[in-house]
């Protein structure tokens, strides 16, 4: 237990160093693009960039995590799991920019003609990334890549807002998005120390086959669970929609990159090394989700009752229809806090096959919340379903974890949303204080400062009290 808190101490330490610094920047970056660009821009290209991570997956095999969790490869094994994907990036390459004419008809945009061909290097450079960054995971080497990373997106950030002023319009996010991945991938490759040797060996692939096989799948119904919302959208509901909906679903998920972002990348490679130990995994990932949902809830609470202010604060008046739809979603965050986490058990358990098993019945899930949201007919309605829907896969999730994983009960999870819960509320009433004693601002800064000291001090005083608060320093302890 001592060996993994502290692995878990020295991953999660450099991965909140560069994930918080990164989170900060990107957020600053996408607050100045926004205000610059508006709604319909950012519709644009969230378009082609819900499909991007579709053909990374398909074309990925699921090799990463499958090189993480298997103790036997050897440098002959890296080097032909890396041509391999090269080979198959290339295909990925052309078939991705050549998708700019099924979408120009579709959308009925003839942007898309070239802007597939912009990002189509955003594929290449993912999957011939795989290899190297599973190798730095695998030996532990959270220093590198997340500093890497930082780095690169401060420097596609600072490019992307230059652009932006200079008037490239959406080819300003195509900067912004293309450079870190091409300064990403020369800095993984470099320090993963990746060898490329002569030929290539056909067994490589092999030794890795059924684990990676049933990755790939899920990741393929897990991708289409969580961006079928703005296909449909962007076709059904038009652009602006899209782009005010898609940037609600940005800031709902902020927070789970701020704290799970720090753990999840760090938990498979720590835990597969006892991958037998099922209580020893459990009493960690108990600890993790106590965690998480201590966080996530008053998140999900503080976000719902400050909507209006953080909107207009961030983005400005101009994103005034991604109120509402941000409203209803930040009641999810803690689920999507919680839920991220799932997929580093199964495989640390080596339990991809359960992986894709559950990876179903959430895209179905998923597909018959969507058809109830078309029907709504509005982005508003689209973000309830969502939202209920989202509840929904919490409770199969879980339960599925915890009969075929972890042989442990969904009431395990239940009880520790109690106590935060009830401190978030007395949060949430205490902002009510000012309106009652006729305190009007008439201030969209100081009146969102004034409610974020009141919820944060009536809910951390409560949390304290119950004991919760000690749980964040016991993590690891």
């Amino acid at each position: 237990m001592d060996i993994i808190k502290k692995q878990l101490r020295h991953g999660i330490f450099f991965t909140a160093i560069g994930q918080y610094a990164g989170v900060v920047s990107n957020f600053f970056i996408s607050i100045v693009l926004s205000r610059i660009l508006g709604p319909s821009v950012y519709g644009v290209l969230n378009i082609m960039l819900v499909l991007l991570p579709f053909f990374q997956l398909i074309t990925s095999l699921g090799v990463g995590p499958a090189i993480v969790q298997n103790k036997e490869l050897n440098d002959r094994d890296y080097s032909s799991l890396f041509k391999i994907l090269f080979a198959i990036s290339l295909v990925a390459f052309v078939l991705f920019g050549a998708l700019g004419i099924p979408f120009a008809l579709i959308y009925r945009n003839p942007i898309y003609y070239q802007l597939s061909w912009f990002l189509a290097p955003l594929v290449l450079l993912s999957i011939v990334s795989i290899v190297p960054v599973a190798i730095l995971q695998k030996r532990q080497d959270f220093k590198k890549l997340n500093f890497t990373g930082l780095f690169a997106y401060i420097i596609g950030g600072i490019l992307g807002i230059a652009a932006a002023f200079g008037g490239w319009g959406i080819y300003a996010l195509v900067i912004s998005n293309l450079l870190p991945s091409l300064i990403n991938f020369i800095f993984y490759f470099y320090f993963s120390g990746l060898k490329l040797l002569k030929g290539y060996d056909r067994g490589s692939f092999t030794k890795i086959r059924s684990f990676s096989g049933y990755q790939m799948v899920f990741g393929i119904f897990n991708y289409f669970a969580g961006n079928m919302d703005n296909l449909v959208i962007g076709k059904f509901f038009g652009q602006k929609d899209l782009g005010n909906y898609g940037k609600s679903f940005q800031l709902v998920v902020y927070p789970n990159n701020m704290f799970a972002g720090v753990i999840v990348p760090v938990m498979q490679p720590v835990l597969s090394n006892f991958e037998s130990d099922i209580d020893t995994i459990k009493k960690i990932y108990h600890r993790v989700i106590n965690v998480l949902m201590i966080a996530g809830i008053p998140l999900s609470v503080y976000l719902f009752a400050n909507a209006d202010l953080i909107i207009e604060f961030l983005f400005g008046p101009k994103w005034s229809g991604a109120i509402f739809p941000f409203r209803i979603l930040a009641l999810t965050t803690w689920i999507h806090m919680t839920t991220s986490t799932l997929g580093a058990i199964y495989q640390a358990r080596n339990k991809t096959k359960e992986l894709m098993n559950i990876g179903f019945f959430e895209f179905a899930i998923t597909a018959i919340f969507i058809v109830f949201g078309v029907f709504t007919k509005s982005i508003n309605g689209m973000a309830l379903m969502m939202t209920i829907h989202y509840y929904i896969i919490f409770w199969v999730s879980f339960g599925y974890l915890s009969r075929r994983v972890l042989d442990d009960k969904l009431r395990s999870y239940i009880i520790m949303i109690f106590k935060p819960l009830v401190a978030s509320l007395i949060g949430y009433l205490s902002m009510f204080v000012p309106q009652i004693f006729g305190l009007d601002l008439r201030s969209v800064f100081w009146q969102l400062l004034l409610n974020s000291m009141l919820f944060w001090f009536f809910t951390i005083i409560p949390l304290f009290f119950m004991g919760e608060i000690k749980n964040l320093y016991h993590l690891f302890k």
